[in-house]
């Protein structure tokens, strides 16, 4: 084989190695919902009661509906506040609201989701849902679950809002 034929095919090789490479370990596009991550509520934000998750009462969790300020948009977030003297493992998040398709109790997969995360003690975090066009309707109903520890799923309590159009 040539120079110019090797050039060609190490070329070539490289470019095999880099499309099995990300076929491997993904290619992923930006997203709304990187995993965990502070956080900080404002006006846009309607929460639903807090609530305890069950081994333990000083980790709470509540479902937040955020929206855009023109309410064309709208996402939710899980918020997990550890109050307690040790790290709790959060395991997953995930969402079940009328936003993604409906209320049904069961998760609504293409929402988003939250995998694995150390929560210290004295932190708070979010699990940020997809953005998505935010429908008229009257009842829309949110809530979200997580696994912490050896436990879950916890099902935060459901709230539910009012979109006039």
């Amino acid at each position: 084989m040539g120079l110019g034929k090797l050039g060609v095919f190490l070329k070539a090789l490289i470019g095999m190695a880099a499309t099995i490479g990300l076929l491997l370990f993904g290619a992923t596009s930006a997203s709304a919902h990187p995993g965990w991550q502070t956080y900080s509520a404002n006006s846009n934000w309607k929460c639903g009661p807090s609530k305890s998750i069950s081994i333990s009462n000083y980790v709470v969790f509540q479902t937040c509906l955020i929206t855009t300020p023109d309410k064309t948009k709208a996402q939710l977030v899980v918020v997990v506040s550890n109050r307690s003297d040790k790290t709790v493992e959060l395991k997953g998040a995930a969402f079940d609201s009328d936003i993604y398709g409906g209320y049904d109790w069961d998760d609504d997969l293409g929402a988003g989701f939250c995998g694995y995360h150390e929560l210290a003690a004295g932190q708070a975090r979010g699990c940020f849902g997809d953005t998505v066009g935010y429908g008229c309707g009257l009842g829309l109903t949110h809530h979200a679950y997580i696994y912490a520890n050896n436990s879950g799923p916890d099902w935060t309590t459901a709230f539910s809002t009012d979109h006039y159009c």
